[in-house]
Parts: structure tokens; C-alpha cells; sequence
């Protein structure tokens, strides 16, 4: 089953990660692009994967039905998956609601698996956030010596 107008994915952004280089395998079987993060200077990447009911690993599965396994993961290995019918799958705008779907729920991954802050660093922002007031630069050392010797 042939995903027609895959190419017209490339362009695609959702904030701020942007769908290029969509390709597909020889027997069509299997159709990938990779997702550029714009927000970051080095542009880090994730993978964007899609099998046809046709492609060796899904043959069996629920090909009558037309059923397309949709993969997105990134660099570390952060993922979301999803299933469409044929369907749905013929319209870009469904990919498109799709994918971002798919972007928030990595970004969701993401923030909470991020590594929590030290309590010297937590003591400092909410220091700062909650006095409404500029530090000089001089009290912002003695803070952090003090809050040294408090941990």
C-alpha cells in the first residue's frame, strides 16, 4: 500500500521541529524522514517511521483492516507510536494532527525524565523569582556561599 504524497511532509513544524528528507524503501513497504529540533543551534534530530500494512514485519497483523504503524523516537530514544487506518492516513492534515500529537507527547517524555536541580540551584532561582528585586552581584556570591554551608 503506497503512502502517495509523502514528500509533501517536508516542511511540516510544529514547535519548532520540522519534518525534511522523507524517503521511502524500494517496495514502498516502509517511509521515513527525520525531524530537525530548530530550537537548539546544533539542530539535534529524531526519526520519523512509518510501515505499510505490506511491510515484512506488520504481514499478518492486521493488514485487512489497512492499519499503518507510525514510530517517532529521539536521540535518546524517547518515544511515541501510533496507529492509523488507511483512512485516516490518506489525509495530510490527519498526519499533520498526528505527528503533533506525537511531538508533544516526547516532549511530555522528555521534561519528566529530566534530572531535577540541586537544591543550591533551587534555592537561588527561587531566591531571585520570588523577590522581584536585582541582586548585586556581590550579595548573589555571599547567597550562594550561604546556601553552601546551609546544604
Amino acid at each position: 500500500m503506497k503512502i502517495k504524497g509523502w514528500e509533501k511532509l517536508s516542511g511540516i513544524t510544529y514547535k519548532g521541529y520540522c519534518i525534511v528528507n522523507p524517503i521511502h524503501n524500494a517496495h514502498e513497504t516502509k517511509y521515513e524522514a527525520t525531524i530537525l529540533n530548530l530550537n537548539l543551534p546544533q539542530k539535534p534530530k529524531w526519526e520519523l517511521s512509518v510501515l505499510t500494512p505490506q511491510h515484512k514485519f506488520i504481514v499478518g497483523e492486521n493488514t485487512a483492516d489497512g492499519i499503518f504503524f507510525i514510530s517517532m523516537w529521539d536521540d535518546n530514544k524517547f518515544s511515541a507510536t501510533r496507529k492509523m487506518n488507511k483512512q485516516t492516513m490518506k489525509s495530510i492534515s490527519n498526519f499533520r494532527q498526528t505527528f503533533e500529537e506525537m511531538v508533544d507527547e516526547i516532549l511530555k517524555i522528555q521534561l519528566t525524565s529530566a534530572p531535577r536541580s540541586s537544591s543550591l540551584n533551587s534555592g537561588i532561582s527561587n531566591y531571585v523569582n520570588n523577590s522581584g528585586t536585582t541582586i548585586p552581584y556581590g550579595q548573589l556570591i555571599q547567597s550562594i556561599k550561604n546556601l553552601n554551608t546551609i546544604n
